[in-house]
């Protein structure tokens, strides 16, 4: 039987998160042992959106290993691939986890700035080269700490997902054109968290705050899906960890302690749902095989129109990949290199990958005015 702890925010997060330690047996484990905290900090902005993780629960958990008398806490990170290089220290600065850690005493470090180990046919399931940054082997105990999200691929990106923060940044493509579900389930056999903190204090259709933890890293994804709104045994991810051995999908084989969740289940879109929602006119081919080179600015392009309350003037296609189309209309779009379909009307965004600011500037062609 796997074990989920659950604590409700109920008067300050300290409270919440020092119940929710010691019920997970946390205490007396970090006494003079050095900490690595990962967050979620894969772009610049604001925890207040649920993207990125909270920096008062980070700094709240800085102070509780403190007290708990860990002899080093670093809190690291490696943004997403679509970060530029030179602002990739803006997903500490911009989202007030540098100014948490630093009013802490504690340390903040871009594992891009540090050295790689690196994998060469670690797996078939893997890429055949890849690298993982030396920060996932150099201390005692690493607290993972992510922020729930659905996700295109892997339908949610939660503590197993978060992982994939330790690899360099030009290789995170790589496990986007392997089957990445398989990938990160193979990163998880080697990188080994302590705990797997995920945080929900985000109020999100509900109006109370709370915290899930564990060390199986399953057991945390599928208890965390499941208060999301989604059936954690019907996500590949979280079936694949489980048949790899890395713990338990199957709720009724988890025993959820501390709290009761009564009133904490919530929803959380679908990508799929929210494009049906916010683009009812739009078709998207090859989504699910095409690279993150495309899908990731191509969904962060439209999210962006969306925020601006953008609507398309008529129905469109976008093809991602290898994708064709029989026929075509100035209403068609590709987006990268690799559809050897050939245009004589409608757009394409060439690139490989294309950058976002080109694809926002190509969807501009086919939105309503303002």
């Amino acid at each position: 039987m796997s074990h989920v702890f659950l604590s409700k925010i109920k008067d300050t997060l300290k409270n919440a998160l020092t119940g929710l330690m010691e019920s997970a047996g946390m205490t007396g484990i970090c006494e003079n042992k050095s900490v690595l905290i990962k967050p979620n900090l894969f772009e610049p902005i604001s925890h207040t959106t649920g993207q990125t993780t909270s920096p008062f629960l980070v700094e709240t958990l800085i102070k509780w290993c403190q007290k708990a008398g860990a002899r080093e806490i670093v809190v690291g990170e490696g943004p997403s691939y679509f970060v530029p290089e030179n602002t990739l220290k803006d997903c500490f600065t911009k989202t007030g986890i540098a100014e948490a850690v630093e009013r802490c005493q504690a340390q903040w470090v871009l594992f891009d700035d540090g050295n790689y180990r690196t994998y060469r046919n670690f797996s078939p399931l893997l890429p055949k080269m890849f690298r993982i940054s030396e920060h996932a082997f150099l201390y005692d105990l690493i607290i993972n700490l992510p922020v729930p999200k659905t996700h295109y691929l892997t339908t949610v990106s939660i503590a197993m997902k978060n992982l994939k923060g330790f690899l360099k940044q030009e290789d995170k493509p790589l496990f986007h054109r392997v089957d990445l579900n398989q990938a990160v389930v193979e990163l998880n056999k080697i990188i080994k968290p302590t705990l797997n903190l995920v945080d929900f204090t985000i109020p999100r259709q509900h109006h109370q705050g709370f915290l899930v933890a564990g060390r199986d890293i399953v057991a945390v994804d599928s208890v965390s899906s499941a208060l999301m709104g989604l059936a954690p045994h019907t996500i590949p991810l979280l079936k694949l960890g489980s048949q790899a051995g890395l713990g338990e999908v199957n709720l009724t084989d988890i025993s959820i302690r501390g709290e009761d969740t009564k009133g904490l289940k919530v929803h959380y879109e679908l990508p799929s749902e929210w494009l049906r929602r916010t683009f009812p006119l739009l078709t998207i081919k090859g989504h699910d095989t095409a690279c993150s080179g495309c899908t990731i600015p191509l969904f962060s392009s439209l999210a962006k129109l969306a925020n601006q309350g953008k609507k398309l003037k008529n129905p469109l296609t976008i093809l991602l990949g290898r994708e064709t189309l029989e026929g075509e209309s100035s209403q068609t779009c590709i987006i990268g290199n690799c559809s050897p379909q050939k245009l004589k009307q409608g757009k394409n965004v060439k690139g490989c990958p294309p950058q976002a600011t080109d694809i926002l500037e190509g969807l501009f062609e086919y939105v309503q005015e303002s």
